[in-house]
Order: C-alpha cells, then structure tokens, then sequence
C-alpha cells in the first residue's frame, strides 16, 4: 500500500516557502512545463515552473471532490453526511426535505496526485500547489444542465402568505419547471435548494484547499438522493462547485533592441495621425505602435526589432515566448513621448458625477532634435515574456457516495474501481 501523500506535500511547502523568498510562479508561455509530464498528468492539473529553482514545479488541480479522511485504508471516511426530516411548521409542513453537509477538497484525487509526484520525482523535479493571489467560488445548484444554450423551462408566480410583526403579506414566489424532452409535461422543479450555505476559497493562499457547505433540499428530492447514495452515482446534474483562480506570474524581463530612422518613423507618426484628424485616441495611437513592430526595415516603417539568438548574435526572429503585446506595450512606452503630445481637457470635478467622456488626444510632435539627428539610433528595451497572471479552475464533484439517510453513516464505494483509484487504492 502506498504511502500517505501528506507528509511530501508538506515537506514541500515547507522548502517553498523557506528557500523561495523571491520565487513566483512562470506563464506557461515563457516555460511550458507540463511538456514533461504524461497525457493524464496535463489532464488533471494546470503546471507550473518556477522562476528561481527549474526543479520546483507549481501545480493547479483541474478536478476535486469530497475530501475523505484515512483515504487509503479499508474504511475511507468522507466528509459528508445527508438525511431526511419532516418538518412539522413552516412552508413545507409535512413534507420530507433533505439535509446535508459537507467538505469539498481541491486535493481530493490522491491517485492522480500520486502520478504527479511520482513522474516528477522521476525527472528530478518536486511539486507544490500554487499560490493564488485570487480565488472565486461558485456553487451549481440548479437541477438541470444546459444542453443546447438554454435549459427548457415553463415559469409561473405563486403567492404565498408570509407572516411578520407587522402583519400578513402576500409575496410572489417563482416556480419554474423543465421537461425530460420535449413530448412531456413540464413536471420537474428546477429548483433543488431550500437553503444552501457555503465558505468561500481563500484568496492570497495556495490552492490546496478544503470548502465546507451546508446545505436543505426542497420537497421531492429524498428519492432522488436516496438512489444515488444507494448506487454511489455522480451528483454532477445537483451539485457542483467551481474554483476559479488568479495565479500572479513573475515580472520576467527579456531584452530586445531596435535601430531607429527617426525621420521615417516621424514621418510615419505624421501620416498616422492624420487618419484620425490630428487627435488620436488611445486606442488609435495603440495601432500605430502594432503595425509598427512587424517592420522589419527601419529606413521603410521607422524601427527595426531585433531579438538575442541562439548562437549570441541579434536577428529577427523573436524567441517562442516572446509575447507580441508586451513588446509592443515596451516599444510604445520608450518612444510614444516622441512622437505624440498628449493634450488632455481639464474638467472640474463635481460631486456625485462620473464622467466617461474622453478627455486626452494625441497629435503629431514636432521632436526637433530627432528630425536633426543625421543618423540612425540603437535603443534597447525590456519586456515581459509572458501574462502577468494566469487563470485557472478547480471543478469539485460529488460521487462515490454510500449510505446516509436511514443507514446514517456515509461510507466511499470501494467496490467501483474508478472510486478506488480517485483514492489511490489499486
């Protein structure tokens, strides 16, 4: 039986957040990492490298579910408990509603976890989850999945009467209703929660990451709930969840460098500026600068990019990383205050107004000490490679599930080998 994965991941946090002071996670543009794992291994997890240690590999789960206690003994506990109950007040007065709680772990498939650690050991790499400056947690709760754009329902509004201290008064309740397929009555409540709390994911944490709910059904959904916990079946169609994460990347910084014919380029600014009558935009002096990288002749557009190669010399092509955006947002920072004049309106603020209106144009400079220069010039720049952040997601599922209601406790499906492996049990 396989060791408890606990201790390594532990182990390894603990070296991170010891030795990595300055470390942060790499754009999988600048280093694809996830190259050197297996097909099922870039399936479950979202890879990271590092900027500081190329042996440290931040990793991102795709898939979760309920996190599970002893995991790899004979009894797996889950943590999760549902059961029925009749209230004898309220709205559903003797009607059987379903109660249950749970915790939900971003960490709870330890068979592929294993695989991970395992291939990476391997190569001589070690893993740890990645640290999320952001995170986002929504809960589906919805009983039915959209198939073609839209779910086909039929809505009403029914009254009920709601008593308070003040007296009796009617509010307007929704009740919508979908179908199995189209030649049957609209019959099945869209609605499956009476009440549904639940925690949120941490932000400025790392994704490994227990989210606990609470949650009642509303009448009719025992049955449904008592055939899955009877058969182990998935709860994809009632409840999921969804992490989205905000992963901040490095500020790496490459070097590139162009050589400048000043006068074409200005001539070039001139001509652009007349397009837009003298008085770019942003986003018109935005273009400019994109149709200006491209060039490759500096006596035609103006500048020509160069890149270090290889064999140390500089040359066109730029590397595999290099993101068009961001040496594009590098050359127009070091030359638009050449070329352009920023004339921005004052506008006096008044209280309570926010103002969209564009308030700043560009027009043509007249840069007399370039236009004199009788040469061409050699300007080096820095830019990041990559974006500076990367979003991922984590999708927590229900399933496995045995027990609960009249049996009271809830046990994991050992006999279903997919369950076993999400485990990591043979």
């Amino acid at each position: 039986m396989k060791k408890s994965l606990l201790p390594a991941v532990l182990a390894v946090v603990s070296v991170a957040s010891s030795g990595q002071v300055a470390a942060a996670p790499m754009s999988p543009s600048a280093n694809p990492v996830a190259q050197h794992f297996s097909a099922t291994v870039q399936d479950a997890f979202t890879l990271l490298a590092d900027t500081e240690d190329p042996l440290l590999i931040y990793y991102v789960p795709r898939r979760g579910g309920v996190a599970v206690q002893y995991p790899l003994s004979t009894s797996p506990s889950p943590r999760f408990q549902v059961g029925a109950y009749t209230p004898a007040s309220g709205f559903f007065a003797g009607a059987e509603l379903t109660n249950m709680s749970g915790t939900l772990s971003t960490l709870s498939h330890l068979g592929v976890l294993q695989q991970l650690q395992d291939e990476a050991t391997a190569q001589g790499f070690y893993v740890t989850p990645a640290p999320a400056a952001k995170a986002r947690t929504r809960f589906l709760v919805s009983g039915y999945e959209v198939t073609q754009g839209r779910i086909d329902v039929a809505c009403t509004r029914e009254f009920i009467q709601v008593t308070t201290s003040t007296g009796v008064r009617r509010v307007a309740v929704p009740k919508c209703y979908t179908r199995q397929d189209p030649t049957q009555p609209y019959g099945l409540d869209t609605n499956v929660m009476y009440r549904f709390t639940s925690a949120n994911a941490s932000s400025g944490s790392v994704v490994a990451q227990d989210i606990s709910f609470q949650a009642t059904t509303l009448p009719g959904w025992a049955d449904a709930l008592r055939l899955l916990m009877a058969t182990g079946g998935q709860w994809d169609h009632l409840l999921t969840a969804k992490i989205d994460w905000e992963i901040k990347t490095s500020e790496l910084s490459r070097q590139a460098r162009f050589s400048v014919n000043w006068q074409t380029l200005l001539e070039r600014a001139g001509a652009h500026a007349a397009t837009c009558f003298d008085s770019c935009v942003d986003a018109e002096v935005r273009a400019f600068f994109e149709q200006l990288v491209p060039c490759a002749a500096e006596n035609t557009c103006g500048i020509r990019i160069e890149y270090p190669q290889a064999n140390g010399t500089w040359g066109p092509q730029a590397p595999g990383e290099a993101s068009f955006a961001n040496v594009v947002s590098a050359v127009q920072r070091r030359l638009q205050e050449e070329l352009f004049n920023e004339v921005r309106k004052y506008t006096p603020p008044v209280n309570g107004q926010v103002s969209d209106e564009r308030t700043a144009s560009f027009t043509p400079r007249a840069n007399y000490d370039k236009l004199t220069l009788g040469k061409n010039e050699l300007v080096y720049i820095t830019y990041n490679p990559g974006a500076p952040s990367v979003n991922a997601a984590t999708t927590l599922n229900v399933a496995c599930l045995l027990g609960g209601f009249e049996q009271g406790r809830v046990t994991w499906n050992l006999n279903d080998p997919g369950c076993r492996a999400l485990l990591g049990q043979p």
